[in-house]
Formats: C-alpha cells, structure tokens, sequence
C-alpha cells in the first residue's frame, strides 16, 4: 500500500495511506507508482494525476508543475497547481480558454505570449478531465 499526499501552497488536496497505484506527469513522461517503487525526486509535469484506492475507486487530480517525491511507499506531490477533477468549473475554465484564445488572436504587444499559450494548454487539459469524469 502508498500513501499519497498532494498539496499546493494554498491547501492540501489528497491525503490518502490506501493507495494501490498512482500515474501521473513527469516532465519526461507519464510514469505509474506501484508499492516498492524505487526512490525518486522528479518535476512535475502538467496533466492528470489518477490515484487508484484498495476499493479500486479512482481519484483524479489535475496538476501543473511542481516536484515529485517518492520514498519506500510514500509519495508526494508538491504541486504549483492542482485541483481535483469533481472541484473543476467548466464555466470558469471555458471562459478562462476563450480569453486566452481572444489574446492570442489580437496579439497585443503588451503580453506574453508564451505564458498565454500555456493558460490556453493547461485549461484545455482541465476540460479534457472533466469530460472523461462527467
């Protein structure tokens, strides 16, 4: 069995000892976390985290860089933003993706392109998820 524990700066997300398996985003690609992984410390990518309980009862998260630990069977996830899926507000993420689209369609000199580039992505992903789990 893991324990999980997923917080951000502002709150504490998941705090779970009965895990059976957790995937989730690494800047190198998505790995999953079974009982005896090896030690790790890694960056968090941006995308889906899908926390599996003993009752098989799936938890997902949406993360947004941060840092990944992981020793014996505990893993921990210091996420720069996360928010589980059930949390998600379609409306808000959806206007959030048609300002971020508006931006880059006028393309003011004033913006950062790039940092609007990756709100449109990540709101995109968090769409996506809600989906999956609706």
């Amino acid at each position: 069995m893991l324990t999980l524990t997923i917080t951000t700066v502002e709150r504490e997300i998941l705090n779970l000892n009965d895990v059976t398996k957790v995937t989730l985003p690494t800047v190198d690609g998505q790995i999953t976390v079974l009982p005896g992984h090896a030690s790790l410390m890694s960056a968090l990518g941006m995308g889906e985290v899908y926390v599996t309980r003993e009752n098989e009862k799936q938890h997902p998260v949406f993360v947004d860089g941060g840092i990944i630990q992981i020793d014996k069977d505990h893993v921990e996830l210091l996420a720069n933003m996360a928010e589980r899926a059930e949390e998600i507000d379609a409306a808000k993420v959806e206007e959030a993706k048609r300002r971020a689209e508006k931006l880059l369609e006028e393309k003011p000199i004033d913006i950062d392109l790039a940092k609007v580039e990756a709100s449109l992505q990540r709101e995109i992903a968090k769409l996506r998820l809600k989906e999956k789990i609706s």
